[in-house]
C-alpha cells in the first residue's frame, strides 16, 4: 500500500512540468497587457457639477502607453445621450505611446432643478481591420460619472427642514436660559 510506481513518478513529475509551462505562459502574456485607457476628470466619485439650465465643455483622454499598435476608437454614448454631445463621432485614431483629447459637451435640459442627477456612461471601442478589409471590434474601455445640478454659486441648494429650524432655535433658548440662571446665581451669592 506504501508503494510508488516508477510510472506513477513519472507521470507526477510530467505533470508537474506542464502546470509550470502554464503558469509561466500565463505570465509571460498577461505581461503583454492591452495598454489602451480613458482618463477623465470625473468619476464614480467625482460627480460633474453644472449649474442647473446650463452647459459646460469636457474632455475625454484617450491614451494609447505603451500599446503594441496605433489604435483606432470609435465612442459610444452608452448613458446620457440627451445631455452629452460629442464634437465629432468620428473614429478616433490614437498613435502608439500617445493620447488623444476627445471634446464633449454637457448641456442640461430646459426645466433642470438643483440636485437633478443625470448618469452618463461613455465607452471606446477599438476598431480593427482584418485583411479583407472588413472592420471587426476590439476591446473596450469605458467612463461612468454623475452629472449634477447646482446653483449659480456651485453649490447644491438645500432647504432647511422646518423641524431642524425649530430644534435650533429652541437649543439656542435653552442656552440662552443657562447662561441667565448661572449670572442670576452669581450675583446672588456676592450678595
Amino acid at each position: 500500500m506504501g508503494l510508488v510506481s516508477p510510472n506513477s513518478i513519472i507521470k507526477m513529475k510530467t505533470k508537474k512540468k506542464i502546470s509550470i509551462g502554464i503558469l509561466i505562459s500565463l505570465i509571460l502574456v498577461s505581461s503583454s497587457v492591452f495598454a489602451f485607457g480613458i482618463g477623465c476628470a470625473y468619476h464614480q466619485n467625482r460627480p460633474l457639477e453644472i449649474v442647473a439650465e446650463g452647459s459646460k465643455e469636457i474632455n475625454f483622454n484617450l491614451q494609447n502607453m505603451p500599446g503594441p499598435e496605433d489604435v483606432l476608437a470609435r465612442p459610444n454614448i452608452i448613458q446620457g445621450s440627451e445631455i452629452l454631445q460629442l464634437a465629432s463621432d468620428e473614429d478616433i485614431f490614437v498613435p502608439v505611446g500617445g493620447s488623444v483629447d476627445v471634446k464633449a459637451t454637457v448641456t442640461l435640459p430646459p426645466g433642470t432643478k438643483v440636485g437633478d442627477v443625470f448618469p452618463v456612461e461613455i465607452s471606446f471601442t477599438t476598431v480593427t481591420e482584418g485583411e479583407t478589409g472588413e472592420f471587426g471590434f476590439g476591446s473596450s474601455v469605458s467612463r461612468k460619472f454623475d452629472v449634477i445640478a447646482t446653483t449659480e454659486t456651485g453649490e447644491l441648494k438645500e432647504e432647511m427642514p422646518i423641524t431642524l429650524i425649530l430644534t435650533i432655535i429652541i437649543a439656542a433658548i435653552i442656552i440662552i436660559a443657562i447662561i441667565i440662571y448661572i449670572i442670576v446665581k452669581k450675583r446672588k451669592q456676592k450678595q
